[in-house]
């Protein structure tokens, strides 16, 4: 398949721009999270801290890499699939850019865009990326419906925990999941839907001042879609390989969730109440799934204090919610934005270093 040469780079102001408000959104969670729960102070939640089982946050640290690492390792198995090996490196960095731009744009809008443009840089070409892309959405939303109902049937309870604000969340991004899953099935076998979608993708990129000469760029698109039908007949082939991408998914989202689970028993909780602890998180993260807010910031923290209120006080579960969410959003967020700028830098060397040889 024919390549795509690679682009202008990403639109600074825009990027400045949305981590300032990532920031401004964060204070402002943090703040109403530590002014309105009842019993909480900042000395209550030193000590807290420093009664933790350091091994348990071990466990929660491990899992939030292993959230980061899973994702790259199915993005490099999917991209394998297609004959398009990747060093772990390079699926590491686009599962980051994903992780990161989708936390700081509304509705996760920032990082498919931002992951297709690093595999642009990387000469996987747009149908190719966009096929990728659209498998790893139709598992993540999959793998999201498939833990978020086992938690909703094996435990019922810990549903009816929730007040009524947060059962219609829960009840609404439960519902809009299985319409994305369905929706993400079909525009991934239909070769009409998706070529919509791979010209959506390149106008985005375009809007975004990500790629240059647009025009040329989407007849080109027009040219390979061609070639699309042997592609999704590759994949399709590959079930052994969607399989594994779906286990490492499920794993993926998992580990997301442990990692709440290990910062409840670091704080000296039992290992009984483990799974309920997961159940209680894996409705958080329905309910908060479709929420078009940058990294869901104000209502996840909101169901997470909501649902552990049913399992501690006001001031330990605010405690516990500001833990791990800092273990397994904010810290992830941080490592995910250094792996960006890494990535960045190296692509701005190989492109100068292009431009002195061809000098």
């Amino acid at each position: 398949m024919e390549q795509v040469k690679p682009g202008t780079r990403p639109n600074r102001k825009k990027h400045v721009l949305w981590n300032i408000v990532f920031i401004l959104l964060a204070v402002v969670t943090v703040w109403v999270v530590t002014t309105q729960s009842k019993g909480f102070s900042p000395r209550n939640f030193s000590q807290y801290l420093e009664s933790n089982n350091p091994w348990w946050l071990l466990a929660a640290l491990l899992s939030m890499l292993f959230y980061v690492g899973s994702n790259a390792w199915m993005i490099g198995t999917l991209l394998k699939g297609f004959g398009y090996r990747r060093s772990p490196f390079d699926c590491l960095t686009y599962t980051a850019s994903d992780i990161y731009f989708s936390a700081i744009t509304p509705s996760s809008t920032g990082g498919q865009p931002m992951e297709a443009w690093f595999m642009f840089q990387d000469g996987i070409p747009v149908v190719i990326s966009t096929v990728v892309l659209l498998s790893y959405l139709l598992l993540y939303t999959l793998s999201t419906v498939l833990i978020g109902l086992a938690c909703m049937i094996l435990m019922p309870s810990t549903f009816l925990s929730f007040g009524t604000l947060g059962r219609i969340l829960i009840i609404v991004g439960a519902v809009i999941q299985v319409g994305l899953t369905l929706l993400y099935g079909l525009l991934l076998w239909n070769k009409k839907l998706l070529l919509k979608v791979c010209d959506w993708v390149l106008r985005t990129l375009g809007k975004l001042h990500l790629i240059r000469s647009l025009e040329d760029k989407r007849k080109k698109l027009f040219r390979t879609m061609v070639q699309y039908s042997e592609a999704a007949l590759m994949l399709r082939g590959k079930k052994k390989i969607l399989r594994k991408a779906l286990i490492l998914n499920l794993a993926h989202r998992a580990a997301q969730i442990m990692v709440t689970v290990f910062c409840f028993l670091a704080g000296g909780e039992p290992l009984r109440l483990a799974p309920k602890m997961f159940a209680m998180q894996g409705n958080v993260v329905i309910g908060a799934s479709t929420v078009p807010i940058p990294g869901a910031m104000g209502v996840t923290d909101y169901l997470m204090i909501d649902g552990f209120s049913s399992m501690m006080t006001p001031a330990e579960s605010a405690n516990l919610e500001l833990l791990s969410r800092a273990m397994s959003f904010y810290i992830c967020i941080l490592l995910c934005g250094i792996l960006v700028l890494v990535k960045l830098a190296l692509i701005r060397f190989r492109r100068t270093k292009t431009q002195k040889s061809e000098s």
